[in-house]
């Protein structure tokens, strides 16, 4: 047998195994209906508004296509500078920095400023480009328990403690979609003496009166030391601002290796993601009524006794705990056109799977009703 075929095997082994769990993803084509799937949170592309503004920065667009290297070498234009001077500007830093994606900013940001020599103090939910990139760095970590600033107090007073001290936490967790108290996180970490990593992805164009996200929200994002801020969820698009001082900026520039030796994205968009911004700072009327369905939301699963967690925002799980349930009731909203997907472990920790309602701008009162309505039919006859 030679070694392909030995490679072979083992990605057959390894496939079966998860047949057999019942955990074999795979990829399927979005399904017309109800989506409360995706992460397009203030409908931009499902509105059209996206593609409106596609077709506008092409019209403008007057430069080459690609970007035709990295940003150190040939491939930084100017649209990229334009873009990063206004994102900073939008949510309140003093410069930014796009990277390719929210895990090439994780990632790099995190084995670029955390080494071995540190100490990492992270919310045990963060999401997994945060834990690749905590676990690359090779700095003593632990884990505090979800949103409980008690905890995390206590083991960085019990701990011990080498180099820097870093607290690493988002601003809506991604499964959960739940907060952490900010302003005490920003003085606990003030307290002791520590600098705060904080992932906007899911905040992004749906906290605060401009979308600007959690920490712009409260005036707190010049205490906090990295901001990064993906652009895949609610502005619909690609890509991660990171943000901070400028000496931040200038770093990662020229010591990581995530930024430095990856190909520039399309300068094109970079112009793109300027329009964007500017359309999402005057979007408050789609955030209030988002805000006003995510409440029309639980209060409903509430009067059903459907477990949905400390959810405040747009991101609603409906925890039914068994795997098997989470995807019997998927597989049930799909038949009766609903996309809402089943999240599993390891996405979530073991017992807690659940369907994950991301729900949008563009969804109206009564499509939340039918939503409430189908969940209603699944519960067991005797519960309902």
């Amino acid at each position: 047998m030679t070694a392909l075929d030995e490679f072979h095997q083992d990605l057959r082994r390894g496939l079966d195994r998860l047949e057999e769990k019942g955990r074999l993803r795979s990829l399927r084509v979005a399904q017309k209906g109800l989506d409360f799937a995706s992460n397009d949170y203030l409908s931009l592309n499902s509105s059209g508004r996206l593609l409106s503004l596609m077709q506008k920065a092409a019209t403008d667009w007057d430069g080459v296509v690609g970007s035709t290297g990295s940003r150190l070498l040939r491939g930084h234009h100017e649209s990229f500078e334009i873009a990063e001077e206004e994102f900073a500007t939008f949510c309140g830093t003093e410069s930014s920095l796009l990277f390719h994606s929210g895990y090439a900013a994780n990632v790099g940001v995190i084995q670029q400023f955390i080494s071995s020599e540190d100490t990492v103090f992270c919310d045990r939910l963060c999401h997994a480009t945060i834990l690749d990139g905590i676990r690359m760095s090779g700095a003593r970590r632990f884990y505090f328990h979800h949103n409980d600033l008690d905890h995390l107090r206590d083991i960085m007073r019990k701990r011990e403690r080498k180099g820097r001290s870093w607290i690493i936490t988002e601003s809506i967790f991604s499964m959960d979609g739940d907060s952490p108290d900010l302003h005490s996180l920003v003085d606990l970490a003030e307290e002791e003496d520590a600098l705060l990593y904080l992932d906007e992805a899911h905040a992004l164009g749906v906290v605060g009166s401009t979308g600007a996200g959690l920490a712009h929200s409260l005036g707190l994002s010049r205490r906090v030391a990295v901001l990064v801020f993906p652009c895949g969820k609610g502005p619909g698009l690609m890509g991660a601002f990171v943000c901070g001082s400028k000496m931040l900026r200038e770093s990662m520039i020229n010591s990581c290796r995530s930024f430095i030796f990856s190909t520039a994205q399309p300068p094109c968009l970079a112009h793109l993601l300027s329009l964007v911004f500017r359309e999402i700072s005057g979007m408050n009327v789609e955030r209030k009524h988002l805000s006003f369905l995510s409440q029309q939301l639980r209060e409903g699963l509430h009067s059903m006794n459907l477990d949905f967690g400390k959810s405040t925002s747009h991101i609603v799980p409906v925890i039914l705990g068994s795997e098997e349930d989470a995807m019997r009731w998927m597989n049930s909203l799909a038949l009766r056109g609903i996309d809402a997907r089943a999240i599993r472990p390891p996405s979530v920790p073991e017992g807690s799977s659940r369907i994950r309602v991301n729900l949008h701008a563009g969804h109206s009162v009564t499509d939340v009703e039918c939503l409430l309505k189908e969940l209603y039919s699944l519960l067991p006859v005797g519960v309902r």
